[in-house]
């Protein structure tokens, strides 16, 4: 690769980037990184859109949950500037039956309680056991979810459930595609990765032992090693 790459870093849900606090320097020895702000984002296309129009050059685009799904939609949009995508603890489904309702109950009780409301169970579905017990892990996280606002929080459950279903995209998606879950992923399985990458042209699968869907928290240290292993082997931002 003759350019040097950019990184772009996509938080999930109620996220932001205190997600990529310990790939942002490792990364940067490599390239330009961006960690984008996906805190008022209401449309995941709009998002993709907007990310792509703030920066320039090739691409390595790193989507974690929600961020997977704008990674998805940046490479429809740009293909030709995406050099490689990795799609951590994600999905590329459209919406599922009964789903609309379920993420506007929590909604309704973020507007109602605020999002202390909401935050311990949203972060207990989410999270493998042993980080549980994990103190200051769990009050970092959960500082980063009360750093969202009801609004910002009904902004991105809006996007989601106005998310395109991406199925016919992944047989088109010409880059290499390293697809990431924990192995105690409840929200995004494993599984579902490995279907992922069975569609993909040019994918790999990595398991992430012992994490849940907050992978590059509970384990950051080998959702790194995957990636930059990966980057190595297939010649990219060496």
């Amino acid at each position: 690769m003759n350019a040097r790459p950019t990184f772009v870093l996509l938080h999930g849900l109620l996220c932001d980037a205190d997600t990529w606090a310990d790939f942002i320097g490792p990364l940067s020895r490599r390239g330009h990184v961006l960690a984008a702000d996906l805190s008022d984002i209401d449309s995941l296309p709009d998002a993709a859109r907007n990310v792509l129009a703030a920066t320039a050059g090739p691409l390595i685009v790193a989507g974690h949950s929600m961020g997977g799904r704008i990674a998805l939609e940046m490479a429809r949009q740009a293909p030709e500037r995406c050099s490689a995508l990795v799609l951590m603890n994600t999905g590329y489904q459209g919406l599922g039956e009964g789903e609309t309702e379920k993420r506007m109950a929590l909604v309704r009780a973020a507007r109602a309680g605020g999002v202390q409301a909401i935050a311990d169970d949203w972060l207990d579905g989410m999270i493998a056991p042993r980080t549980r017990v994990d103190s200051a892990l769990m009050a970092r996280m959960r500082a980063m979810v009360l750093r969202s606002t009801p609004d910002s929080f009904a902004g991105q459950i809006q996007a989601l459930i106005g998310r395109p279903d991406a199925t016919e995209l992944l047989g088109r998606i010409a880059c290499p595609v390293l697809l990431m879950s924990g192995t105690e992923d409840r929200w995004s399985p494993l599984e579902r990765h490995a279907d992922m990458a069975s569609r993909m042209p040019d994918a790999a699968l990595e398991a992430i032992a012992q994490a849940g869907h907050m992978a590059p928290f509970e384990a950051p240290g080998a959702c790194l090693s995957a990636i930059t292993g990966w980057l190595a082997r297939r010649g990219l931002a060496a």
